[in-house]
């Protein structure tokens, strides 16, 4: 037979494992309900990582974009610098008409300005991105004489279509 004391201890054991299958219980929905939110979470997390590489991918093609036409001024190369020509091109080069040009007219103009003014250095100052915009200013020095002379340099870009285009070349 059970006595009143057993049954009592019994019934004491009984609502410790209770309570601790209780304890356990929630212990795992908690688990459960943050091992949800953290899945959601990280689900948020890699679009932001993605927008984030995209971010890095555009801002390296940008600088990729201003290194290369810095050659071109450099090497008098043109064609490093008629590549990122779109349809159309703003120019305000030195010894020619300012305004809207085609690229093969943009060609034409940037040659007979390395025809005529031939560099001696050319170097960037400063840049700036954002979003869909960059922009970069420079000096580009050519030989007059027996010394040089410096001309502005702006360069402004513009991100269409998974690429940068020059969308105004300044050179005065």
């Amino acid at each position: 037979m059970i006595s009143h004391h057993n049954l009592s201890n019994f019934l004491k054991n009984k609502g410790f494992v209770l309570k601790g299958f209780f304890y356990s219980l929630s212990f795992i929905i908690v688990c459960f309900l943050y091992q949800s939110v953290s899945a959601s979470e990280l689900n948020w997390r890699k679009g932001d990582e993605d927008k984030l590489k995209d971010e890095r991918l555009k801002s390296s093609m940008c600088k990729q974009t201003f290194k290369d036409i810095g050659k071109g001024l450099i090497d008098n190369n043109v064609s490093l610098i008629s590549i990122y020509f779109n349809e159309d091109v703003y120019l305000n080069v030195i010894g020619s008409d300012k305004g809207y040009y085609s690229s093969s007219q943009a060609e034409l103009i940037i040659t007979d300005f390395f025809n005529f003014f031939r560099i001696y250095s050319f170097k960037y100052k400063r840049s700036h991105r954002k979003n869909n915009f960059a922009y970069a200013t420079g000096v580009y020095k050519y030989n007059k004489g027996s010394g040089t002379v410096e001309l502005g340099v702006t360069i402004s870009l513009k991100y269409n279509n998974n690429k940068w285009y020059i969308y105004q070349l300044n050179i005065n």
